[in-house]
Protein backbone atom coordinates (compact mmCIF):
# COMPACT_ATOMS: atom_id res chain seq x y z
CA UNK A 1 0.00 0.00 0.00
CA UNK A 2 1.07 3.37 -0.66
CA UNK A 3 0.08 6.54 1.31
CA UNK A 4 -1.18 8.88 -0.85
CA UNK A 5 -1.98 12.00 1.67
CA UNK A 6 -2.31 12.75 5.15
CA UNK A 7 -4.13 15.55 7.44
CA UNK A 8 -3.67 16.79 10.84
CA UNK A 9 -5.42 19.21 12.08
CA UNK A 10 -5.56 20.31 16.04
CA UNK A 11 -7.92 21.74 18.20
CA UNK A 12 -6.39 23.73 20.79
CA UNK A 13 -8.06 26.99 22.47
CA UNK A 14 -10.16 26.10 24.93
CA UNK A 15 -9.12 22.08 25.50
CA UNK A 16 -7.06 22.70 29.01
CA UNK A 17 -10.01 20.98 30.63
CA UNK A 18 -10.64 16.95 30.16
CA UNK A 19 -14.35 17.83 30.14
CA UNK A 20 -13.56 19.63 27.23
CA UNK A 21 -11.97 17.95 25.31
CA UNK A 22 -14.40 14.80 25.51
CA UNK A 23 -17.13 16.85 24.76
CA UNK A 24 -15.01 17.72 21.09
CA UNK A 25 -14.10 14.43 20.95
CA UNK A 26 -17.94 13.40 20.97
CA UNK A 27 -18.91 15.53 18.64
CA UNK A 28 -15.80 14.83 16.15
CA UNK A 29 -16.66 10.91 16.50
CA UNK A 30 -20.27 11.53 15.78
CA UNK A 31 -19.54 13.47 12.21
CA UNK A 32 -17.47 10.54 11.39
CA UNK A 33 -20.05 8.25 12.13
CA UNK A 34 -22.37 10.14 10.15
CA UNK A 35 -20.08 10.64 7.29
CA UNK A 36 -19.86 6.75 7.57
CA UNK A 37 -23.48 6.41 7.34
CA UNK A 38 -23.87 8.79 4.33
CA UNK A 39 -21.49 6.30 2.28
CA UNK A 40 -24.62 3.35 2.96
CA UNK A 41 -23.57 2.29 6.17
CA UNK A 42 -26.18 0.63 8.44
CA UNK A 43 -25.72 0.29 12.26
CA UNK A 44 -22.61 1.48 13.39
CA UNK A 45 -20.70 -1.06 15.34
CA UNK A 46 -16.93 -2.23 15.57
CA UNK A 47 -17.26 -3.72 11.81
CA UNK A 48 -19.99 -3.77 8.99
CA UNK A 49 -20.21 -2.97 5.25
CA UNK A 50 -21.46 0.08 3.30
CA UNK A 51 -22.54 0.68 -0.61
CA UNK A 52 -19.03 2.20 -2.28
CA UNK A 53 -20.32 4.58 -5.37
CA UNK A 54 -18.46 2.34 -7.83
CA UNK A 55 -19.76 -1.01 -6.47
CA UNK A 56 -16.70 -1.98 -4.91
CA UNK A 57 -16.48 -4.13 -2.16
CA UNK A 58 -17.01 -1.74 1.00
CA UNK A 59 -15.95 -2.57 4.64
CA UNK A 60 -15.48 -0.49 7.76
CA UNK A 61 -14.07 -0.85 10.89
CA UNK A 62 -13.54 1.24 14.46
CA UNK A 63 -10.91 0.70 16.83
CA UNK A 64 -10.08 2.57 20.19
CA UNK A 65 -7.97 2.54 23.28
CA UNK A 66 -8.23 4.63 26.82
CA UNK A 67 -5.63 5.55 29.37
CA UNK A 68 -6.43 7.36 31.73
CA UNK A 69 -8.23 10.91 30.25
CA UNK A 70 -6.55 10.49 27.05
CA UNK A 71 -8.42 8.75 24.30
CA UNK A 72 -8.20 7.00 20.62
CA UNK A 73 -10.63 6.30 18.67
CA UNK A 74 -10.35 5.67 14.32
CA UNK A 75 -12.62 4.33 11.55
CA UNK A 76 -10.98 3.03 8.99
CA UNK A 77 -13.08 2.24 5.15
CA UNK A 78 -11.75 -0.19 2.79
CA UNK A 79 -12.65 -0.73 -0.51
CA UNK A 80 -11.47 -3.07 -2.69
CA UNK A 81 -12.30 -2.88 -6.79
CA UNK A 82 -13.38 -5.48 -9.40
CA UNK A 83 -10.05 -5.16 -10.92
CA UNK A 84 -8.41 -5.74 -6.93
CA UNK A 85 -7.00 -2.23 -6.67
CA UNK A 86 -7.29 -1.91 -3.03
CA UNK A 87 -8.05 1.95 -1.18
CA UNK A 88 -8.02 2.72 2.46
CA UNK A 89 -9.09 5.67 4.14
CA UNK A 90 -8.75 6.22 7.79
CA UNK A 91 -9.57 9.12 10.48
CA UNK A 92 -8.81 8.78 14.07
CA UNK A 93 -9.54 10.98 17.09
CA UNK A 94 -6.75 11.56 19.84
CA UNK A 95 -7.63 13.14 23.05
CA UNK A 96 -4.24 14.12 24.42
CA UNK A 97 -3.21 16.01 27.32
CA UNK A 98 -4.29 19.26 26.20
CA UNK A 99 -5.70 19.05 22.65
CA UNK A 100 -7.94 17.22 20.22
CA UNK A 101 -5.63 16.11 17.25
CA UNK A 102 -7.44 14.69 14.05
CA UNK A 103 -5.11 12.86 11.78
CA UNK A 104 -6.84 11.37 8.30
CA UNK A 105 -4.84 9.44 5.99
CA UNK A 106 -5.48 7.78 2.55
CA UNK A 107 -3.83 4.94 0.60
CA UNK A 108 -3.70 3.04 -2.39
CA UNK A 109 -2.62 -0.09 -3.57
CA UNK A 110 -3.31 -3.61 -5.06
CA UNK A 111 -5.01 -6.67 -3.11
CA UNK A 112 -3.29 -8.87 -5.03
CA UNK A 113 0.13 -9.76 -6.47
CA UNK A 114 0.43 -7.97 -10.04
CA UNK A 115 3.18 -5.86 -11.99
CA UNK A 116 0.43 -3.15 -13.02
CA UNK A 117 0.46 0.61 -12.80
CA UNK A 118 -2.19 1.71 -10.62
CA UNK A 119 -4.12 5.05 -11.62
CA UNK A 120 -4.37 7.37 -8.71
CA UNK A 121 -6.45 10.39 -8.13
CA UNK A 122 -6.87 10.95 -4.74
CA UNK A 123 -9.39 13.56 -3.10
CA UNK A 124 -10.17 15.60 -0.34
CA UNK A 125 -12.39 13.20 2.20
CA UNK A 126 -15.94 15.39 2.71
CA UNK A 127 -15.24 14.63 6.45
CA UNK A 128 -12.49 17.13 6.18
CA UNK A 129 -14.37 19.41 4.67
CA UNK A 130 -17.11 19.36 7.55
CA UNK A 131 -14.99 19.17 10.66
CA UNK A 132 -12.73 22.28 8.92
CA UNK A 133 -16.34 24.43 8.77
CA UNK A 134 -16.83 23.37 12.44
CA UNK A 135 -16.93 27.06 14.43
CA UNK A 136 -13.63 27.76 16.16
CA UNK A 137 -9.71 27.72 15.10
CA UNK A 138 -7.79 24.20 13.37
CA UNK A 139 -4.06 24.28 13.53
CA UNK A 140 -1.74 22.20 11.60
CA UNK A 141 1.35 22.75 13.60
CA UNK A 142 2.63 26.09 14.21
CA UNK A 143 -0.12 27.20 11.09
CA UNK A 144 -3.52 27.75 11.44
CA UNK A 145 -5.98 26.21 9.01
CA UNK A 146 -8.34 28.38 7.04
CA UNK A 147 -11.11 28.36 4.32
CA UNK A 148 -10.77 30.61 1.13
CA UNK A 149 -9.73 33.72 2.17
CA UNK A 150 -10.31 36.70 0.07
CA UNK A 151 -8.06 39.56 1.07
CA UNK A 152 -8.42 43.42 -0.03
CA UNK A 153 -6.06 46.32 0.09
CA UNK A 154 -2.30 47.21 0.79
CA UNK A 155 -2.45 46.08 4.30
CA UNK A 156 -4.08 43.05 4.12
CA UNK A 157 -1.84 42.07 1.41
CA UNK A 158 1.61 42.82 4.02
CA UNK A 159 -0.14 40.61 6.91
CA UNK A 160 -0.51 37.84 3.95
CA UNK A 161 3.50 38.25 3.19
CA UNK A 162 4.24 38.16 6.77
CA UNK A 163 2.18 34.60 6.75
CA UNK A 164 4.17 33.43 4.00
CA UNK A 165 7.63 34.66 5.32
CA UNK A 166 7.02 32.97 8.31
CA UNK A 167 10.24 30.66 9.06
CA UNK A 168 7.30 28.21 11.17
CA UNK A 169 4.57 28.15 8.79
CA UNK A 170 3.79 24.35 8.60
CA UNK A 171 1.28 24.19 5.09
CA UNK A 172 1.60 25.82 1.92
CA UNK A 173 -0.32 29.21 0.65
CA UNK A 174 -1.85 28.67 -2.55
CA UNK A 175 -2.06 32.80 -3.70
CA UNK A 176 -4.65 33.50 -6.35
CA UNK A 177 -4.22 37.16 -8.28
CA UNK A 178 -7.32 39.21 -9.30
CA UNK A 179 -7.04 40.70 -12.62
CA UNK A 180 -9.83 43.38 -13.38
CA UNK A 181 -11.05 42.82 -10.52
CA UNK A 182 -11.70 38.81 -10.85
CA UNK A 183 -9.83 35.53 -11.60
CA UNK A 184 -8.43 34.99 -14.79
CA UNK A 185 -10.22 31.37 -14.43
CA UNK A 186 -14.01 31.57 -13.10
CA UNK A 187 -14.39 30.30 -9.56
CA UNK A 188 -10.55 28.76 -9.86
CA UNK A 189 -10.18 29.95 -5.83
CA UNK A 190 -13.35 28.60 -4.63
CA UNK A 191 -12.36 24.94 -6.49
CA UNK A 192 -8.48 25.09 -5.38
CA UNK A 193 -10.05 25.78 -1.89
CA UNK A 194 -11.96 23.01 -2.15
CA UNK A 195 -9.36 20.31 -3.37
CA UNK A 196 -6.93 20.96 -0.87
CA UNK A 197 -8.82 21.36 2.28
CA UNK A 198 -7.00 20.21 5.34
CA UNK A 199 -3.50 21.13 3.83
CA UNK A 200 -3.00 23.94 1.92
CA UNK A 201 -4.56 27.68 3.00
CA UNK A 202 -6.13 29.31 -0.49
CA UNK A 203 -6.06 33.25 -0.20
CA UNK A 204 -7.76 35.37 -3.58
CA UNK A 205 -5.87 38.91 -3.66
CA UNK A 206 -7.12 42.05 -5.04
CA UNK A 207 -4.71 44.34 -7.04
CA UNK A 208 -3.46 46.31 -4.15
CA UNK A 209 -3.11 43.11 -2.00
CA UNK A 210 -0.66 41.92 -4.68
CA UNK A 211 0.97 45.49 -4.54
CA UNK A 212 2.38 44.22 -1.06
CA UNK A 213 2.99 40.90 -1.27
CA UNK A 214 5.22 41.97 -4.29
CA UNK A 215 6.75 45.01 -1.93
CA UNK A 216 7.27 42.38 0.59
CA UNK A 217 8.89 39.29 -1.43
CA UNK A 218 10.10 40.57 -4.24
CA UNK A 219 9.25 40.85 -7.82
CA UNK A 220 10.72 37.14 -8.22
CA UNK A 221 8.10 35.51 -5.75
CA UNK A 222 5.45 37.95 -6.81
CA UNK A 223 1.84 36.58 -7.74
CA UNK A 224 -0.34 39.66 -9.28
CA UNK A 225 -2.40 40.07 -12.45
CA UNK A 226 -4.66 37.44 -12.45
CA UNK A 227 -1.28 34.67 -11.83
CA UNK A 228 -1.67 31.59 -9.26
CA UNK A 229 1.33 30.18 -6.91
CA UNK A 230 2.13 27.97 -4.95
CA UNK A 231 4.02 29.02 -1.46
CA UNK A 232 6.22 25.79 -0.17
CA UNK A 233 6.99 26.66 3.53
CA UNK A 234 9.97 27.36 4.93
CA UNK A 235 10.24 30.43 2.28
CA UNK A 236 13.66 32.03 1.94
CA UNK A 237 13.89 35.91 -0.29
CA UNK A 238 16.49 35.11 -1.77
CA UNK A 239 16.16 30.90 -2.90
CA UNK A 240 15.42 30.16 -6.58
CA UNK A 241 11.95 31.29 -7.40
CA UNK A 242 11.12 27.68 -9.11
CA UNK A 243 10.68 26.12 -6.06
CA UNK A 244 7.72 27.74 -5.67
CA UNK A 245 5.22 27.63 -8.87
CA UNK A 246 4.05 30.08 -10.51
CA UNK A 247 0.83 29.81 -13.52
CA UNK A 248 0.26 33.30 -14.94
CA UNK A 249 -2.84 34.80 -16.46
CA UNK A 250 -1.88 34.15 -20.09
CA UNK A 251 -1.21 30.74 -19.68
CA UNK A 252 -4.05 29.82 -17.26
CA UNK A 253 -6.83 31.67 -19.84
CA UNK A 254 -5.00 29.65 -22.46
CA UNK A 255 -6.45 26.34 -20.74
CA UNK A 256 -9.21 24.31 -21.95
CA UNK A 257 -11.97 22.74 -19.68
CA UNK A 258 -10.13 19.46 -19.96
CA UNK A 259 -6.93 20.99 -19.53
CA UNK A 260 -8.25 22.95 -16.43
CA UNK A 261 -9.32 19.69 -14.81
CA UNK A 262 -6.23 18.62 -15.27
CA UNK A 263 -4.28 21.44 -13.88
CA UNK A 264 -6.36 20.73 -10.63
CA UNK A 265 -5.11 17.21 -10.61
CA UNK A 266 -1.62 18.38 -11.00
CA UNK A 267 -1.54 20.66 -7.97
CA UNK A 268 -3.88 18.72 -6.01
CA UNK A 269 -1.40 15.90 -6.83
CA UNK A 270 1.62 17.53 -5.78
CA UNK A 271 0.91 19.09 -2.42
CA UNK A 272 -0.81 15.54 -1.49
CA UNK A 273 2.12 13.63 -2.10
CA UNK A 274 3.88 16.05 -0.45
CA UNK A 275 2.08 15.81 2.84
CA UNK A 276 2.00 11.74 2.00
CA UNK A 277 5.56 11.96 3.08
CA UNK A 278 6.31 15.28 5.71
CA UNK A 279 2.96 14.67 7.95
CA UNK A 280 3.32 12.50 11.07
CA UNK A 281 1.05 11.24 12.72
CA UNK A 282 0.46 12.70 17.03
CA UNK A 283 2.72 10.65 18.70
CA UNK A 284 0.19 10.07 21.44
CA UNK A 285 -1.45 7.61 19.64
CA UNK A 286 0.95 4.69 19.99
CA UNK A 287 1.62 6.64 23.65
CA UNK A 288 -2.01 5.43 24.22
CA UNK A 289 -1.69 2.22 22.54
CA UNK A 290 0.85 1.20 24.57
CA UNK A 291 -0.16 2.35 27.62
CA UNK A 292 -3.34 0.80 26.86
CA UNK A 293 -2.22 -2.68 26.15
CA UNK A 294 0.65 -2.80 28.94
CA UNK A 295 -2.47 -2.12 31.41
CA UNK A 296 -4.20 -5.11 29.91
CA UNK A 297 -1.53 -7.53 30.51
CA UNK A 298 -0.73 -6.19 33.85
CA UNK A 299 -4.68 -6.76 34.92
CA UNK A 300 -4.92 -10.39 33.70
CA UNK A 301 -1.34 -11.74 35.31
CA UNK A 302 -2.61 -10.18 38.23
CA UNK A 303 -5.73 -12.36 38.07
CA UNK A 304 -4.40 -15.49 36.57
CA UNK A 305 -4.74 -17.72 39.23
CA UNK A 306 -5.61 -21.24 37.32
CA UNK A 307 -4.59 -22.82 33.90
CA UNK A 308 -7.95 -21.14 31.84
CA UNK A 309 -6.14 -17.54 32.97
CA UNK A 310 -2.70 -18.52 31.74
CA UNK A 311 -3.86 -19.63 28.83
CA UNK A 312 -5.51 -16.69 28.39
CA UNK A 313 -2.58 -14.55 29.14
CA UNK A 314 -0.88 -16.88 26.56
CA UNK A 315 -3.22 -16.01 23.79
CA UNK A 316 -3.25 -12.15 24.39
CA UNK A 317 0.60 -12.22 24.16
CA UNK A 318 0.44 -14.54 20.84
CA UNK A 319 -2.57 -11.94 19.02
CA UNK A 320 -0.22 -9.01 20.38
CA UNK A 321 2.89 -10.15 18.63
CA UNK A 322 0.71 -11.00 15.92
CA UNK A 323 -0.20 -7.62 15.77
CA UNK A 324 3.16 -6.36 16.02
CA UNK A 325 4.64 -9.17 13.49
CA UNK A 326 2.02 -7.42 10.73
CA UNK A 327 2.96 -3.92 12.11
CA UNK A 328 6.76 -4.57 11.13
CA UNK A 329 6.02 -5.91 8.06
CA UNK A 330 3.67 -2.81 6.95
CA UNK A 331 6.68 -0.76 8.31
CA UNK A 332 8.77 -2.68 6.07
CA UNK A 333 6.77 -2.13 3.07
CA UNK A 334 6.14 1.83 3.39
CA UNK A 335 10.18 1.93 3.84
CA UNK A 336 10.68 0.28 0.43
CA UNK A 337 7.88 2.11 -1.49
CA UNK A 338 9.24 5.50 0.52
CA UNK A 339 12.85 4.82 -1.21
CA UNK A 340 11.38 4.04 -4.62
CA UNK A 341 9.57 7.14 -3.68
CA UNK A 342 13.30 9.51 -3.06
CA UNK A 343 14.52 7.55 -5.89
CA UNK A 344 11.95 9.13 -8.15
CA UNK A 345 12.01 12.54 -6.64
CA UNK A 346 15.94 12.56 -7.21
CA UNK A 347 15.42 11.81 -10.76
CA UNK A 348 12.83 13.99 -10.86
CA UNK A 349 14.76 16.74 -9.55
CA UNK A 350 17.87 16.11 -11.91
CA UNK A 351 15.59 15.86 -15.10
CA UNK A 352 13.65 19.62 -13.59
CA UNK A 353 17.38 21.08 -12.76
CA UNK A 354 18.40 19.86 -16.46
CA UNK A 355 15.18 21.96 -18.06
CA UNK A 356 15.68 24.99 -16.05
CA UNK A 357 19.07 25.25 -17.11
CA UNK A 358 18.18 25.06 -20.48
CA UNK A 359 15.04 27.03 -20.16
CA UNK A 360 17.93 30.07 -18.22
CA UNK A 361 19.64 29.49 -21.59
CA UNK A 362 16.74 30.90 -23.84
CA UNK A 363 16.14 34.58 -24.46
CA UNK A 364 13.79 36.18 -21.85
CA UNK A 365 11.20 36.16 -24.61
CA UNK A 366 11.41 33.24 -25.67
CA UNK A 367 10.56 31.42 -22.11
CA UNK A 368 8.48 33.87 -21.35
CA UNK A 369 6.08 32.94 -24.41
CA UNK A 370 7.50 29.26 -24.24
CA UNK A 371 6.33 28.99 -20.34
CA UNK A 372 3.69 31.87 -19.53
CA UNK A 373 6.38 33.09 -17.25
CA UNK A 374 7.04 36.55 -16.43
CA UNK A 375 11.16 36.84 -16.79
CA UNK A 376 12.77 37.47 -13.82
CA UNK A 377 12.48 41.08 -12.59
CA UNK A 378 9.52 41.73 -14.93
CA UNK A 379 6.38 43.38 -13.52
CA UNK A 380 3.47 45.44 -15.65
CA UNK A 381 6.43 46.52 -18.19
CA UNK A 382 9.55 47.24 -16.21
CA UNK A 383 12.51 44.89 -16.66
CA UNK A 384 15.50 43.77 -14.68
CA UNK A 385 17.53 46.74 -15.80
CA UNK A 386 21.19 46.80 -15.33
CA UNK A 387 22.44 49.30 -12.46
CA UNK A 388 22.35 52.82 -14.02
CA UNK A 389 25.64 54.78 -15.07
CA UNK A 390 26.54 58.17 -14.80
CA UNK A 391 24.65 60.45 -17.47
CA UNK A 392 22.18 58.31 -17.96
CA UNK A 393 18.66 59.57 -18.12
CA UNK A 394 15.60 57.02 -16.77
CA UNK A 395 11.77 57.31 -16.82
CA UNK A 396 9.44 55.68 -13.50
CA UNK A 397 5.84 56.24 -13.17
CA UNK A 398 4.45 55.82 -9.59
CA UNK A 399 2.20 52.54 -9.59
CA UNK A 400 0.82 52.63 -6.09
CA UNK A 401 1.49 54.29 -2.74
CA UNK A 402 3.13 51.84 0.14
CA UNK A 403 2.74 53.58 3.62
CA UNK A 404 6.28 54.82 3.46
CA UNK A 405 7.07 54.83 -0.16
CA UNK A 406 5.61 54.82 -3.41
CA UNK A 407 5.82 51.60 -5.87
CA UNK A 408 7.92 52.34 -9.20
CA UNK A 409 8.16 50.32 -12.20
CA UNK A 410 10.59 51.67 -15.04
CA UNK A 411 9.03 53.01 -18.37
CA UNK A 412 9.82 54.73 -21.29
CA UNK A 413 9.54 58.59 -22.18
CA UNK A 414 5.95 60.44 -21.69
CA UNK A 415 6.77 62.60 -24.45
CA UNK A 416 5.75 65.77 -22.64
CA UNK A 417 7.74 68.72 -21.58
CA UNK A 418 6.35 69.64 -18.62
CA UNK A 419 9.49 68.92 -16.49
CA UNK A 420 9.25 70.42 -12.73
CA UNK A 421 12.31 70.04 -10.12
CA UNK A 422 10.89 67.69 -7.65
CA UNK A 423 12.18 69.31 -4.09
CA UNK A 424 9.83 67.47 -1.37
CA UNK A 425 8.75 64.01 -3.16
CA UNK A 426 10.45 61.96 -0.24
CA UNK A 427 8.27 58.84 -1.07
CA UNK A 428 8.54 59.18 -4.75
CA UNK A 429 12.52 59.25 -3.81
CA UNK A 430 12.19 56.63 -1.60
CA UNK A 431 10.42 54.54 -4.14
CA UNK A 432 13.36 55.05 -7.42
CA UNK A 433 15.89 54.42 -4.77
CA UNK A 434 14.08 51.03 -3.90
CA UNK A 435 13.99 49.84 -7.08
CA UNK A 436 17.60 50.54 -7.93
CA UNK A 437 18.81 48.76 -5.06
CA UNK A 438 18.87 51.12 -3.10
CA UNK A 439 20.93 53.89 -4.89
CA UNK A 440 20.31 57.32 -4.58
CA UNK A 441 23.26 59.27 -6.32
CA UNK A 442 21.28 60.96 -9.19
CA UNK A 443 22.36 64.49 -9.75
CA UNK A 444 18.31 65.43 -10.74
CA UNK A 445 15.01 64.11 -9.92
CA UNK A 446 11.98 65.97 -11.99
CA UNK A 447 8.13 65.73 -11.86
CA UNK A 448 6.01 65.69 -15.40
CA UNK A 449 3.64 68.20 -14.32
CA UNK A 450 1.28 66.73 -17.80
CA UNK A 451 1.03 63.19 -16.56
CA UNK A 452 -1.93 61.75 -14.73
CA UNK A 453 -2.93 58.68 -13.23
CA UNK A 454 0.14 58.39 -10.50
CA UNK A 455 3.13 60.76 -11.53
CA UNK A 456 5.91 60.24 -13.81
CA UNK A 457 9.35 60.53 -12.83
CA UNK A 458 12.75 61.81 -15.26
CA UNK A 459 15.85 60.93 -13.21
CA UNK A 460 19.32 61.69 -14.62
CA UNK A 461 22.22 59.60 -13.02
Amino acid sequence: MQKVAAYLMERREGMEWPEARAAEVEYLRGQVEAWIRTKGAGEIAASGSYEAEDGSHATFSLDEATDSDRTWWMAQLREVTASARKFIAAVSITNASNKVAVYASLEVGSDSTLVSPVEVDPRCPAIIRTLLNRRGRWHHGFTELRTLRKLKGFEAGLGLAAEIKHPERTVPFIVVAEIDRSMALPELGQELAYDLSGIANVVVLDSDATWALTDHLGVRLSCHSGAVRLYWPRLAINEDPYRHPLWTAPRLRSFSDEVRHLFRRQLRSQVMDASALSVVRPREIDDIRSSASRRVFADLRERASSLQDHAELAGLYEKDNDQLRALNADLATRLEDLQARVAKLEGDRAALLSHLQAAKAMPVQALSDAEGILPDGAIDGSSDLAEPVSGEVRFYKKKFAAPDHDIMVVVGDCGHTKWQQAHAADKARKGVAKLERGRTNWQIIQHCASCRGGGMWKVRW
